[in-house]
């Protein structure tokens, strides 16, 4: 579904990410870990078409699309969920679920139709949905970031950090969130650094370091590396880890 080939990428003369490939299969959720500066952010932001390459390609269902603008990309179906819940404060709960709709160009009742959906998914999202978007929470702007998203039906839904600055309670319910959307068939890249709770729930998993991809497995299996371990918890948490 998703090949991404020997990418170069950077901000002016600092190189972010070197050579850097990956794959995604339909129907799978892939995780992407690393500490904070590996570059996973800026990979995701290529992938969007947010961010120019230096070299390499994306292929998306089979077509290059490194070369096209962001909307174009969001069309096609792959769609990014930026970190810290990039939501438009003075809009509603309601419009903003409407604008994540915008390149779809529903009628009225099409609309309601896909905002029932999200609704169903956060039902919070039906409460609040006349109060401005900035008085909600983090966990609930995570949501509502979350329910625009798939408001634009992504075949592909890249997830930048969405357990972030959220209560534990909070954590569990965007991951438990996260799989019901996988097997209704949307297909999932998470980028995460909360390493033990994205590889429990990831078919395969990527981890990134300096821009590089080191490592590559099944989820199960890098959560038994002892490599992975000690790069995300140190030997004081191994305990906890294995859990």
């Amino acid at each position: 579904m998703l090949k991404i080939r020997n990418i170069d990428a950077g901000y002016g003369k600092i190189q972010i990410l070197h050579r850097t490939s990956l794959h995604i299969r339909e129907g799978e959720i892939v995780s992407l870990i690393g500490a904070n500066g590996a570059g996973k952010t800026t990979l995701l932001n290529v992938i969007s078409g947010l961010h120019p390459l230096k070299g390499g390609s994306v292929m998306f269902q089979n077509r290059e699309i490194q070369a096209m603008p962001p909307d174009r990309i969001v069309g096609m179906g792959l769609i990014q969920v930026p970190e810290t819940d990039k939501i438009f404060p003075p809009l509603t709960v309601l419009e903003n679920l409407e604008m994540g709709a915008y390149l779809r160009r529903l009628d009225r009742r099409a609309l309601q139709s896909e905002i029932e959906k999200i609704h169903a998914l956060f039902p919070i999202l039906r409460d609040r949905g006349d109060r401005a978007a900035g008085t909600l929470s983090g966990g609930e702007r995570q949501m509502l970031a979350l329910g625009r998203a798939l408001m634009g039906k992504p075949r592909l839904l890249m997830l930048d950090e969405p357990s972030l600055g959220l209560a534990p309670v909070i954590v569990a319910e965007m991951f438990g969130i996260i799989q019901s959307l996988n097997a209704m068939g949307t297909t999932i890249l998470l980028v995460e650094q909360n390493a033990r709770e994205a590889l429990q729930i990831s078919n395969r998993a990527y981890v990134m370091e300096t821009g590089r991809i080191v490592l590559t497995g099944a989820g199960v299996e890098l959560m038994s590396n002892e490599e992975v371990k000690r790069a995300f918890l140190g030997n004081d948490y191994k305990e906890k880890w294995e859990r």
